[in-house]
């Protein structure tokens, strides 16, 4: 196994519990940094609903722990920020204190997914932002590209739409908005999902690249949470990869903030420095959950040392949910799925470098532990980077959560 890095100081956030994860791990170039937030080592938010302080902590937070792996705010590759959406404006005002505090870079810098949710999992807790990194494994800073397209929503000119470093390619979430904020097909997922996934295909032609070269595909959908309202947009999101396909994951919300935008998408790719497209391989475990309908996308993917898990949760063969309402329960059936796809590939929960969690919660801190606790049980220190994140819904009926993870060989 490739050696680890761990940064996990005593008095820094914590949820109330013992856990076994990390608040940065590092492996080879990579670095990854679980989420951050206004949460001090007692469980307490100490700047309650304040979203420009909580904004500037979280990301504070994400510089010291990179500090402690002795990186810092320009090996920063990829940020994304979770926020409880009050305010159409919230955004530009997260994007402009991150900015802030990554001040003048000097070089490309991160790609930035933002996603609305509708509660944390600390009451007056406004925004957690987790991070990806990469720094040369001698202390060195690695050369990356950045690519930009003129029909992109602005970003803060310290962003990048996608930025490439080495064989990694990380992009920024993509609407149907526009540089000049208009919304192509307002309030359709299906031709949305298809405005974004040409977007995509842009940003990554700039770096060399193309979809077939994804290896993590994220959607978050605004839909009500039921398997028939995200079928059609999925099927057509689908016909943009061909087999095997990326990893991936999908989430129901409520809304974006951008009136009638109805999906943000994003993607890690991974495109030899010779312009060549990377071996890959792609596992299925016998008996493993489905989905309803016929989709390109592998539970597991491996490409060199990286290997990655699209959300895995308590379906069976046939897609229905198995002990519906139960989170401990489904829990236990998400986790044993990670290891049955880790297990594909010789793998265990000891090679993971990032999970992340997301449930259904309306009930603050409890919810939370509920799977924390679980999941706290399945891996021995160093435990991957964290970040948990609660959903009014999911996108089946009765499903509690859903789980991926990023391992390295």
């Amino acid at each position: 196994m490739l050696p680890r890095r761990r940064f996990h100081p005593d008095d820094h956030l914590s949820i109330g519990i013992p856990l076994k994860h990390s608040h940065a791990l590092a492996c080879g170039d990579m670095i990854f940094v679980g989420g951050q937030a206004d949460i001090d080592g007692h469980a307490k938010v100490t700047r309650p609903n304040d979203l420009v302080a909580q904004t500037r902590l979280a990301m504070e937070g994400v510089v010291s722990v990179l500090a402690g792996m002795g990186a810092d705010a320009g090996d920063l590759v990829k940020l994304t920020g979770f926020y409880v959406l009050h305010e159409p404006d919230d955004e530009q005002t997260i994007l402009e204190t991150v900015a802030d505090v990554l001040g003048d870079l000097r070089r490309p810098g991160p790609a930035i997914t933002l996603i609305p949710i509708e509660t944390n999992c600390f009451d007056g807790l406004s925004i957690e932002i987790e991070g990806i990194a990469m720094r040369g494994q001698n202390g060195e800073r690695l050369d990356r590209s950045a690519s930009w397209i003129p029909d992109a929503a602005a970003l803060p000119s310290v962003f990048s739409q996608a930025v490439r470093c080495g064989q990694m390619i990380f992009t920024s979430g993509q609407t149907a908005e526009d540089a000049r904020g208009t919304i192509a097909h307002p309030g359709s997922l299906v031709a949305q999902s298809r405005t974004v996934l040409e977007k995509q295909a842009r940003l990554l032609a700039g770096l060399g690249a193309d979809l077939h070269d994804a290896v993590k595909a994220n959607a978050f959908n605004v839909e009500p949470g039921d398997q028939e309202d995200w079928k059609e947009a999925a099927l057509v999101r689908a016909s943009f990869f061909s087999e095997p396909g990326p990893a991936a994951t999908g989430i129901s919300l409520p809304r974006l903030p951008q009136k009638s935008a109805m999906v943000r998408y994003d993607v890690i790719a991974m495109r030899g420095l010779d312009g060549r497209r990377l071996d890959r391989h792609a596992v299925w475990p016998t008996g493993h959950w489905d989905w309803p309908v016929h989709l390109p996308y592998r539970h597991g993917l491996r490409v060199g040392d990286l290997v990655f898990l699209g959300g895995q949760v308590s379906l069976t063969e046939t897609g229905a949910v198995i002990d519906p309402g139960d989170m401990v329960a489904q829990t236990v059936t998400s986790m044993h799925n990670i290891q049955k796809v880790l297990g594909e590939f010789g793998l265990d929960f000891e090679h993971l470098v990032k999970i992340n969690t997301f449930y259904v919660g309306t009930g603050g801190e409890a919810d939370l532990l509920k799977n924390a606790s679980v999941r706290a049980g399945y891996y021995r220190e160093p435990g991957p980077a964290s970040t948990g994140i609660p959903f009014p819904y999911l996108a089946y009926k009765d499903m509690l959560i859903e789980i991926d993870c990023i391992a390295m060989v």
